[in-house]
């Protein structure tokens, strides 16, 4: 780069390829000859980054964190922004970089999920086409941009604590004027492409709350869940990676705020629908938004070949670790058999070592101690739902045994009564003198002088 010979049309172009803006800063600071060439077109060059950051949806990204950066809050669609505004002022400032790259950092975690979810099973990346990857952006672009000038900030913003109820009334009314309008200015296959994100998201949500085994997630979930929506739909990243805890701006105790963020996305955007003379949903059986084809759609489960349950509600190694997040551990030892889950001597020990393993390594630990009923069942099986968690329930109890002893306890004679023994969760000494994570020999439960 000393050299004279330095072509400065090849260094310039090299910088508007480069793939993120750590690489740009590394870069121009490796070579003085560098730096000069970008500091000759530095708004071209960021430009050209923030393209190749986050691609086709630059504008709809751009959109969301000026508006967002403006605090335009609780304005009417023909105020805010557009999705010109590129062009309009294609300076970026460093407040818009800085923006840039924390949006597009977790809308590309969600595409991720996005994919693996509603694509292709096999893989945590995305492999979404170019077309499907536009989509999904361009609609949580859209989507977290509605949150932010509809949702709780402009809540804090515009609504008194102390305001009486009649007052509050109208300010609902009118926050749900402006949220309509909004979607009102977007075109029905645009509408549809945010229906199945807002329905995608709803699902990692009921994930967080210990709702499993479903690509399609409850019709009503909690208020809780429904505030994160209602805040930035982009932090639903956040609940997936540390569950409902992280989200800190919930206040149980505030009941009137509530009111605003119920049915915050589906209401206005359904009554758009609704006035276009549009289904409020599209049927299961029609083809779905974003996604245009879907790896293995017709899929069967490798044991039972239930017609029900086909494609993505197949479970496998590569997505086995979607299944529980960091509250797996409850919902594991509701699939305990028997009365084991109780057992006053070992729960607690129980519940550490779940806390402790990953779901993959769960799922896949319980294929070692597979029992001559399952013979035929292997880890690279796709099961259903069901095949899945009657597996887990027959094998739980002697994986954790296993885990004991590969830890070095040392294990007492057998219960006769196993896993359905009462006095196991009632009396210590029993509990400890005998092994309860077996079959049981014996009736349902010991006699009353046992």
């Amino acid at each position: 780069m000393h050299s004279s010979f330095v072509n400065v049309d090849l260094v310039e172009c090299v910088l508007r390829f480069l793939p993120d803006f750590q690489c740009l800063a590394s870069t121009i600071l490796t070579s003085k000859t560098i730096y000069n060439v970008f500091q000759q077109h530095p708004r071209s060059v960021v430009r050209s980054v923030a393209y190749n950051l986050v691609g086709p949806a630059l504008p709809q990204a751009l959109r969301f964190v000026r508006c967002q950066n403006a605090q335009l809050y609780s304005k009417s669609v023909d105020e805010l922004l557009g999705e010109d505004d590129i062009q309009k002022n294609p300076v970026l400032s460093s407040e818009d970089i800085t923006s840039l790259v924390a949006i597009s950092t977790a809308v590309q975690e969600l595409e991720n999920l996005f994919s693996w979810r509603m694509k292709d099973r096999r893989f945590k990346t995305s492999q979404l086409s170019l077309v499907e990857s536009t989509r999904f952006q361009k609609a949580m672009y859209r989507l977290s941009l509605f949150s932010a000038v509809y949702g709780h900030n402009a809540y804090e913003s515009n609504i008194e604590t102390d305001s009486d109820e009649e007052e509050t009334d109208s300010a609902l009314e009118e926050a749900k004027k402006l949220r309509k309008g909004f979607f009102g200015s977007l075109s029905t296959p645009e509408l549809r492409d945010i229906q199945r994100i807002e329905t995608f998201l709803r699902g990692i949500l009921a994930r967080a709350e210990g709702v499993y085994f479903t690509t399609i997630p409850p019709a009503t979930y909690s208020p809780e869940s429904s505030f994160v929506l209602y805040c930035a739909p982009h932090n639903v990243i956040d609940v997936y990676n540390g569950g409902l805890d992280c989200i800190t701006e919930w206040d149980p105790d505030t009941t009137e705020e509530i009111f605003f963020h119920d049915d915050f996305i589906n209401g206005p955007l359904t009554s758009v629908l609704v006035d276009r003379n549009e289904p409020p949903l599209l049927p299961i059986n029609q083809k779905q938004p974003i996604i245009d084809e879907i790896f293995g759609e017709h899929d069967r489960c490798s044991q039972c070949q239930s017609d029900t349950a086909q494609g993505l509600d197949l479970w496998g190694p590569s997505n086995w670790s979607y299944l529980w997040g960091n509250q797996h551990l409850y919902s594991i030892a509701q699939l305990l058999k028997g009365r084991v889950g109780a057992n006053l001597a070992d729960r607690a020990h129980f519940l550490t070592v779940l806390r402790e393993t990953l779901a993959e390594e769960l799922v896949g630990g319980l294929f070692d101690y597979k029992t001559p009923t399952y013979i035929t069942w292997n880890k690279a099986d796709w099961l259903c739902s069901q095949c899945l968690e009657k597996f887990i329930r027959d094998h739980l109890h002697i994986w954790y045994l296993g885990q004991k002893v590969k830890r070095g306890d040392l294990i007492p004679s057998n219960c006769w009564y196993g896993y359905n023994c009462r006095t196991q969760t009632h009396k210590l000494a029993h509990a400890q003198k005998l092994n309860h994570w077996c079959e049981p020999i014996k009736g349902d439960a010991p006699p009353t002088n046992f």
